[in-house]
């Protein structure tokens, strides 16, 4: 790689009980943080419901992060490291997903976020990913409904609270694409998790090729918003056809991931399945044979797991969590 480029990815996926996340999730996280504390306190999160959403609950995604890695391959192994953990912790069922597809709930969304360091020339690296990215939403786009009805490729996109279009202000926390305040990486967040990592091998190999360009695109925000609207809602067009024929100039990803999103895939499996059974299927694809949960029993059953996750997580954290949000939040 040119640049000593470095590699990181944060993954927040659901954990249904049966088909919405409980609190449960805060017992799963501190089970995990209790493994590896020095490690754990910085690298996973929670996340919550925010204002009418609480209506489907509380809780929300939990998220787990790589240490820094220097290649596609070292992350990757990496990330099934870590599903593997979580597999063993969860009861409940994984769904990596970016927005559950039986309610509309904005604020209640996961991401797959990709961060990207050791860059020696990051405002060029970052309007050159920021030219490509109405593409590569394409290859990440996991949201395929709202209360059960089609939407479109990412409803999460359209819809979630901490994404948006580029604003020109490449620092600005709540946008597709930034460069972080905290760790001064570039974090792209315009990818929604899937169950099978293949798609996000092509993703972060694109973001590298992207990132050791020579050449520097010009930052159109104007050309990004019209181009994302397409995607999130249509899926391939002309443009965004013309624009992959660009990008397999510097790096090879087959048409056809674009033509047939994981969102696409998805809402087959939920004509066919049902709700339960699509959720059934991500968790199996998520834990991939390196786990077999137990009996899942009632969440009922097991009312003092809220409560120790409560405090032996999110309490422990909650130092952690409010120096984060001092670092990354706006000024």
């Amino acid at each position: 790689m040119k640049n000593n480029i470095t590699l990181g990815l944060e993954e927040e996926v659901f954990v249904v009980e049966p088909t919405l996340p409980t609190t449960r999730s805060l017992y799963y996280l501190s089970k995990l943080l209790w493994k590896n504390p020095r490690r754990n306190m910085k690298l996973t999160a929670s996340n919550f419901a925010r204002g009418k959403d609480l209506q489907y609950g509380l809780m929300s995604g939990i998220e787990v992060a790589t240490d820094v890695c220097h290649s596609t391959l070292h992350l990757l192994s990496e990330l099934q490291g870590l599903r593997g953990q979580v597999s063993k912790v969860c009861e409940g069922r994984i769904a990596p997903i970016g927005h559950l597809l039986q309610i509309d709930a904005p604020s209640n969304v996961c991401a797959l976020q990709i961060h990207i360091g050791g860059l020696s020339d990051i405002v060029k690296t970052y309007d050159n990913i920021a030219y490509f990215l109405p593409l590569l939403i394409l290859l990440g786009s996991h949201s395929p409904m709202r209360n059960g009805e089609r939407f479109g490729q990412s409803y999460r996109l359209e819809c979630g609270y901490a994404t948006g279009n580029l604003t020109g202000d490449r620092h600005k926390r709540f946008q597709d694409l930034i460069i972080t305040r905290r760790l001064g990486t570039i974090e792209v967040r315009a990818f929604d998790p899937m169950p099978c990592t293949a798609r996000y091998e092509y993703l972060v190999n694109a973001l590298v090729a992207i990132a050791n360009l020579d050449t520097h695109k010009p930052l159109d925000i104007h050309r990004y918003a019209r181009l994302r609207n397409h995607a999130i809602k249509h899926g391939l067009s002309d443009e965004l056809r013309e624009l992959h024929s660009e990008l397999s100039e510097i790096v090879s990803v087959p048409l056809e991931l674009f033509e047939f999103t994981e969102s696409d895939r998805t809402a087959q499996l939920y004509n066919e399945f049902g709700l339960e059974g699509t959720y059934k299927r991500m968790d199996e694809i998520y834990r991939c044979g390196t786990y077999s949960p137990p009996n899942r029993s009632s969440f009922t059953k097991k009312v003092l797991q809220p409560t120790i996750g409560f405090v032996g997580y999110y309490a422990v954290k909650f130092p952690y969590i409010t120096y984060k949000w001092l670092k990354e939040r706006d000024k």
